[in-house]
């Protein structure tokens, strides 16, 4: 069976099951075997797997990355969801070598997408015209650990954009650059051509949100989705936004009951003059954490939230977050992948070892085949 024939009748749409094959009812049963009693005991003596830092120690008390997770990150057009997204991922490329796979076609074409991340990583625009450019030197030695850590996901003419075409895409990343994330940026960019023979939005999206959720789980991968809220009838430019959640999305209820964690980020003071100092204010809020003491607790930290003595805003020069008035990329970890050995050094008054760009294994995936090897959908 191929790798969509089982979405292949036309008059359900793409994406949707035909003729799903009736298995035995007792291949559901799960006992207590033996092989699942040997891996509770192993988590009994070695802990269970928890979340991992996202190297942001105020935002760690409420969001840590989770293998397996569907993160939801939601807020308004020109809040800074991507931004905030792509600062996230570099921080886990940069501290644990972790690898993206990004599809974010607002930003494309791909060399936007990665000088975008280059800027971020450097604090300084590739763009020549800006008169704190990035040096050539530089911009070289940042291409190569953005191209060593991230691979842009775009699927050209003819070929298909549903939900399950995206997984296939990722799929491909995760066997052929062994990627642990992968962002699918922003939700209205997918084709959803197939809600109508399921009967409407809310019942797709139950089935289609509860295939993802199945193969981050399949697959241990860190999904993220980002989504935009509904439009509000009667705001007008100039006032401020209420704070969106999961259910400010279309279907909201049905992205609360299953996404795994429900963020937002938020500019509090966008509608404010550029001139004004609250205008870069930031404010992040985590609504919904599916384990609070493998992942973290609802809450929220920045401008006019439960934490507001934790600063947050965006650095559009830099194109960075800054958290107390620092970013997290300012560091010699961060350094070492774009300024030059006698500049690192000089920069430093304390060498430090520059960690090495290649990686000897790509991660748990790392004995694929090259050419790829597909997890859940697979070709039987």
């Amino acid at each position: 069976m191929g790798l969509f024939d089982d979405f292949a009748n036309p008059s359900l749409g793409a994406g949707l099951v035909a003729n799903p094959t009736r298995p035995d009812p007792a291949g559901a049963l799960r006992p207590l075997s033996d092989a699942t009693w040997g891996r509770m005991q192993h988590d009994y003596h070695n802990g269970r797997v928890k979340g991992e830092t996202t190297h942001i120690g105020a935002l760690d008390e409420h969001f840590k990355w989770m293998s397996g997770y569907c993160n939801v990150w939601t807020g308004w057009p020109g809040d800074g969801k991507t931004e905030w997204i792509y600062q996230l991922l570099l921080l886990r490329a940069v501290f644990k070598r972790k690898k993206s796979a990004i599809f974010s076609p607002e930003n494309m074409p791909e060399e936007q997408i990665y000088d975008q991340l280059i800027h971020a990583l450097t604090g300084q625009n590739p763009d020549r015209s800006w008169a704190t450019h990035l040096a050539f030197p530089r911009y070289q030695l940042a291409k190569e650990f953005i191209r060593e850590h991230f691979v842009v996901v775009y699927p050209g003419k003819g070929m298909g954009r549903t939900p399950q075409h995206l997984l296939g895409y990722f799929e491909a990343a995760i066997a052929r650059h062994g990627v642990s994330h992968c962002l699918l940026d922003p939700w209205n960019k997918v084709d959803h051509s197939a809600m109508n023979a399921l009967g409407g939005y809310e019942p797709y999206l139950t089935n289609v949100l509860g295939q993802l959720t199945d193969w981050t789980v399949d697959t241990k991968q860190s999904l993220t989705i980002t989504a935009h809220p509904k439009r509000l009838d009667g705001l007008k430019f100039g006032q401020a936004r209420p704070i969106p959640d999961g259910t400010s999305i279309s279907g909201g209820q049905t992205w609360e009951n299953m996404a795994h964690v429900i963020g937002t980020v938020y500019r509090p003071f966008k509608h404010y003059p550029r001139t004004d100092p609250l205008f870069r204010a930031v404010a992040i809020y985590l609504h919904k954490i599916k384990s609070h003491k493998l992942v973290g607790f609802p809450g929220s930290l920045g401008e006019g939230s439960e934490r507001p003595q934790v600063s947050i805003e965006f650095n559009w020069q830099q194109a960075r977050y800054l958290i107390n008035g620092v970013s997290p990329l300012d560091c010699r970890a961060a350094e070492a992948f774009y300024l030059p050995a006698a500049e690192l050094n000089a920069h430093h008054a304390v060498p430090a070892a520059v960690p090495a760009l290649r990686t000897t294994t790509l991660n748990e995936f790392d004995n694929w085949h090259p050419n790829g090897k597909p997890i859940t959908l697979a070709t039987a």
